[in-house]
C-alpha cells in the first residue's frame, strides 16, 4: 500500500515535511522549518528553548509528533507522550533544495538518517551550518553533554573524539573535485570521516525503489524535483520551481520527463497559484539594475537581495563590472560564493572585481571566517577605505547590515530593494525601520513606489511559478492525483484542475492512500 502523509506544508507556504511510504520504503520529501508558524509564537527575544530538548517544539506544533525519527537523547528529560505515529525505519530524506523552509528542521532528525540531494544543495547546507550558531545536526551532527538540565554542544577545543560526526549524504551528481577537503575540515584543525557518495553507487535506487532527480529553476542553486517509483506508480514532487531564471529550460525539461512517467500523484507547490505573472525574468532585473547604476554613476549604490540567491548575486556582480565598479560583499556572501565554486560553478573570485567587506577591520573569529581570510584576505575592504570613494563600489548589504552605514559616512546614495514585499506585520515593521535608516543617511530607495514584487518594476522576480505557469505544469504532466502543498490556497487547485485530474487537498497528519 502506497501512502502519503503531509505532516507540514499542507495549508501554508513552507515547512514541507511530506512522508512517503510504500511496502518496505519510508522516505521524507523535505523536512523544512515552518517559518510562518514559528513567527506566530516566537521572535528575536522569545525563542524555542532547544537546550531542553524537543518537547517545546512538539507542544507548539513545530515538529511532527512522529516517534522514531528524532534522537532519543532529546526526548528523555521532558517526556512527550502524544505521538501520532511511529516509524521503525527511515530510508532517507529526498531534499528538493537548501532553503530553510525545506531543509531547516533536518537538524532534529537522527544522525543515521541519510540525506539525498544535489551536490550544490549539500555543500550549501554545510556552509549555512558553518555560518549559523544554532544548527547542530543538518550535516555535522554535534555531540552534546548535559549541564544543569540543559543540552550543550561540546566545544571544538575539547579533547574528546569525535566532537561531531557527519550525516551520510548521497548526491545525485558526482562529487566535485576538491569537495572532500571542504567536507572534512572542522574547527581547531580537526578532521572527521565524511561519507558523501554519488547516488549511482546505490544503483539510483533507495531500498530497491527507483528515484529520479530533475534539476529545476529556483532562487537558489541545486534545486530540483523528485520522482519515486512505488507499487501504485510514480509519485512526483515539484519542490519549488519557476520559469524566470538562467535554469528555466531545466524546469521545462522536468515537465516533459515527468509526463513520460504518467505519475499516479503529483505533489505540487502552489505559492503563487492566484498570482499572475508579468513575464519579467532575471534578465530584466539585471537590465534594470544596469540602468540604475548608469543613472547614479557618482553615488554609492547598495543592492539588497536574499543571501542565498546566488544567481542574482552573479548578475549584480556583472552589472558592477560593466559599470566600472567593484562589487563588495559581506563575509557570508563570499563564503557562499566560495562553496558554490567548490561545487563546480566557475567564477573569477580573484580577478580584481570583487571585494570582501571587513567593517572597521575587526579580525575574523569564527572558523569559517578564518578560512575565508586564508583564501581571500587580499580582497578585504574596510569601511574607511570604502568611504573615500563610495562611487567606485556596488555594495551588497541587507537589513542586518544597516548599522554599518554610520561608518561609511555616506549622505547620498541609492538603495535597491531586490526583494519580495513584506508579508507579515513583523516584516512591515522591519520595512518601516529600513526606510528610517535610509532617510537618515540620504539613500534613495528603489523601487520608489509600490514594491519590488508587484512586478510592474522589474527589480525582483519571484522564485515561484505564477498561476498560469502552475497550470502549464499540471496540463503537461497530467497526473492521476494532484496534491497541492506549500500554498495558502489549496482550494484554488480544485477549482482550476478538477477537470484534468483528481485534486486531493491534504490535511496535516492525515494519511492519503494512493
Amino acid at each position: 500500500m502506497t501512502c502519503i502523509t503531509v505532516w507540514d506544508g499542507a495549508d501554508c507556504v513552507g515547512g514541507n515535511k511530506i512522508l512517503l511510504q510504500d511496502r518496505d520504503l519510508t522516505l521524507w520529501l523535505d523536512f523544512g522549518q515552518n517559518l510562518s508558524r514559528l513567527m506566530e509564537y516566537y521572535e528575536e527575544f522569545i525563542k524555542p528553548q532547544k537546550s531542553r530538548g524537543l518537547y517545546e517544539l512538539f507542544v507548539m506544533g513545530l515538529l511532527p509528533p512522529v516517534r522514531g525519527i528524532y534522537h532519543e537523547r532529546f526526548l528523555e528529560d521532558y517526556r512527550f507522550d502524544e505521538w501520532q505515529a511511529q516509524l521503525e525505519q527511515v530510508d532517507g530524506v529526498l531534499l528538493s533544495h537548501a532553503h530553510l523552509d525545506h531543509a531547516g528542521d533536518l537538524q532534529y532528525l537522527r544522525g543515521d538518517i541519510p540525506l539525498i540531494c544535489s551536490a550544490e544543495s549539500a555543500l550549501l547546507l554545510r556552509a549555512l551550518q558553518d555560518m549559523g550558531k544554532e544548527d547542530s545536526g543538518t550535516i555535522l551532527v554535534r555531540r552534546f553533554e548535559q549541564k544543569n538540565g540543559e543540552f550543550q554542544t561540546l566545544a571544538w577545543n575539547r579533547k574528546e573524539t569525535p566532537i561531531a560526526t557527519f550525516r551520510s549524504v548521497y548526491t545525485v551528481d558526482n562529487e566535485p573535485e576538491g569537495a572532500q577537503d571542504f567536507w572534512t575540515q572542522l574547527p581547531e584543525g580537526r578532521q572527521e570521516k565524511c561519507e558523501v557518495l554519488p547516488l549511482w553507487t546505490l544503483g539510483g535506487t533507495v531500498n530497491g525503489h527507483r528515484v529520479r532527480f530533475f534539476p529545476v529553476d529556483h532562487s537558489i542553486p541545486g534545486a530540483g524535483a523528485w520522482a519515486v517509483e512505488t507499487d501504485a506508480g510514480w509519485v512526483v514532487y515539484t519542490g519549488d520551481l519557476r520559469f524566470r531564471g538562467e535554469r528555466r529550460h531545466l524546469t521545462e525539461q522536468f515537465l516533459q520527463e515527468a509526463a513520460k512517467l504518467q505519475p499516479v500523484a503529483l505533489l505540487i507547490e502552489g505559492t503563487r497559484i492566484s498570482r499572475t505573472g508579468s513575464g519579467y525574468t532575471e534578465d530584466d532585473v539585471q537590465a534594470r539594475l544596469a540602468e540604475l547604476l548608469s543613472q547614479h554613476s557618482d553615488r554609492l549604490v547598495v543592492a539588497n537581495f536574499s543571501m542565498t540567491h546566488l544567481e542574482r548575486l552573479l548578475r549584480v556582480w556583472q552589472c558592477a563590472r560593466d559599470s566600472g565598479r567593484q562589487l563588495v560583499v559581506n563575509p557570508k556572501g563570499l563564503y557562499l560564493l566560495h562553496v558554490w565554486r567548490i561545487s563546480g560553478r566557475e567564477m573569477p573570485l580573484e580577478d580584481g572585481s570583487l571585494r570582501l567587506y571587513q567593517g572597521v577591520g575587526k579580525p575574523p573569529s569564527e572558523a569559517w571566517e578564518k578560512t575565508l581570510h586564508q583564501h581571500y584576505g587580499n580582497l578585504c575592504l574596510t569601511a574607511q577605505e570604502l568611504a573615500r570613494s563610495p562611487q567606485d563600489y556596488l555594495l551588497c548589504f541587507g537589513y542586518f547590515d544597516l548599522n554599518e552605514l554610520p561608518y561609511l559616512k555616506v549622505n547620498d546614495g541609492v538603495w535597491i530593494q531586490s526583494f519580495s514585499e513584506p508579508m507579515t506585520e513583523e516584516q512591515r515593521i522591519d520595512d518601516a525601520r529600513l526606510n528610517r535608516w535610509l532617510q537618515r543617511f540620504g539613500l534613495i530607495r528603489y523601487p520608489t513606489h509600490g514594491n519590488a514584487d508587484d512586478e510592474s518594476v522589474p527589480l525582483h522576480v519571484s522564485g515561484h511559478a505564477s498561476g498560469e505557469e502552475l497550470a502549464h505544469v499540471v496540463e503537461t504532466i497530467r497526473p492521476r492525483k494532484l496534491i497541492p502543498v506549500h500554498t495558502q490556497e489549496p482550494a484554488v487547485f480544485s477549482e482550476r484542475f478538477s477537470g484534468i485530474c483528481e485534486v486531493v487537498i491534504p490535511q496535516a497528519g492525515k494519511e492519503m492512500v494512493l
